[in-house]
């Protein structure tokens, strides 16, 4: 992405800025980390930070019930005047693949119009 690693930081970790392109989202009030992101009409999604290394790495927990918990760790590399976003999403139950892949696409198309917009 053509933004530097500070900005695309902020616009993967801060609720407001979430909000611009993945869902609505808020921070828990009762858990230190935890989060809901709304992403459609009736679709939300909750789940904890467990690892967090600013401004460049952190991992979460996405809770799936009656699935186990699936696991998005999000790397962000600066490269020169460029900075690579790596998101990986593992551990996710098989029925929910497809949604799963359309979330994060559609989502990471946003995230690159707002970052270099």
């Amino acid at each position: 992405m053509e933004c530097d690693a500070d900005r695309l930081w902020s616009l993967i970790t801060r609720p407001e800025l979430l909000s611009g392109w993945l869902g609505q989202t808020a921070l828990s009030d009762t858990q230190r980390g935890g989060f809901t992101i709304a992403t459609g009409a009736h679709v939300q999604h909750t789940g904890i930070v467990t690892t967090c290394a600013p401004p460049h790495y952190f991992q979460a927990a996405f809770n799936d019930p009656p699935h186990h918990p699936s696991t998005v760790l999000v790397d962000v590399v600066p490269a020169g005047g460029y900075t690579h976003l790596i998101l990986t999403h593992g551990g996710i139950h098989r029925g929910m693949l497809h949604s799963y892949d359309v979330l994060w696409t559609e989502a990471l198309d946003r995230l690159k119009q707002v970052a270099e917009g």
